[in-house]
């Protein structure tokens, strides 16, 4: 195939995977309706509410906010809490949430976040030891926060790298030139390699804390109530890599190619 035909096709892969991995990079930034549902990870407390009680065997009064009161200050948990790149958000419902500070590369740190809004005190004694003592010790990396901060932090680099190296590879492609489509090729190449890494690294995440709360039980075999679920960004990921990965070769054979 001569360069001029695999140019266009090359353009849409790039393009494809550019406008897969900007909508991956916005979830979160706010809790509005255009992004609430984007997320990287989601954190699934609304039934740790009966499994914390059969666990202390009292009534967890006040563990749940009622409001839209800020996050980190130990005003109750929220049902629900979603990660993105840059920011994580709190919601009761699906629809209605708070979120915290954006932090480039926003760590996955989620016995953090939930000590940080469980309240201090309640009738039912230290709310925050019982929440944590409750997890138990097998789930040891889900308790870690340095594990989850480091390896979540890093794939999530990972991936703004990439989504910047797509753009790139996209908008070199457009112009008519080997030198640019040697240019596109390359960055194509590092970005597919970036955005595997990145996506493996936080799927590794979510199925190993995923899989070690599935197996905590409380009183009578009670399940705990924590879930850890990956969100439609992580899946965007793996479709933008694809895209791109597949666009190298075209921008390579154009840039061998290619004649005026």
């Amino acid at each position: 195939m001569r360069g001029e035909h695999c140019i266009a096709g090359a353009s849409v892969l790039s393009f494809m995977a550019m406008v897969l991995v900007a909508f991956a990079n916005i979830g979160q930034i706010s809790s509005g309706a255009l992004v609430n549902n984007i997320y990287m990870v989601e954190l699934n407390l609304k039934a740790f509410g009966n499994g914390l009680k059969g666990a202390i065997n009292k009534d967890p009064a006040g563990l749940y906010s009622n409001s839209l009161t800020p996050m980190g200050q130990s005003q109750g948990l929220s049902q629900y809490y979603r990660y993105g790149l840059y920011k994580s958000c709190g919601y009761n419902n699906q629809n209605q949430g708070r979120c915290n500070a954006t932090i480039f590369g926003y760590p996955f740190e989620p016995v953090s976040q939930m000590v940080s809004d469980i309240p201090a005190t309640s009738s039912a004694g230290n709310l925050k030891d019982q929440a944590v003592a409750s997890i138990g010790k097998d789930a040891v990396s889900f308790k870690d926060n340095s594990w989850n901060h480091a390896l979540s932090r890093a794939g999530s680099l990972l991936i703004f790298v990439g989504s910047c190296l797509t753009a790139l590879a996209f908008i070199f492609g457009l112009i008519k030139h080997r030198l640019s489509f040697f240019v596109a090729a390359l960055c194509a190449t590092i970005s597919a390699f970036f955005l595997m890494i990145g996506a493996a690294i936080w799927t590794s995440v979510i199925a190993k804390d995923s899989g070690i709360l599935k197996k905590v039980k409380v009183t009578n075999g009670q399940p705990l109530g924590i879930y850890v679920n990956a969100g439609p960004s992580l899946y965007l990921t793996w479709v933008a890599f694809a895209c791109i990965a597949l666009s190298v070769f075209p921008y390579v054979i154009s840039c061998c190619t290619y004649r005026k």
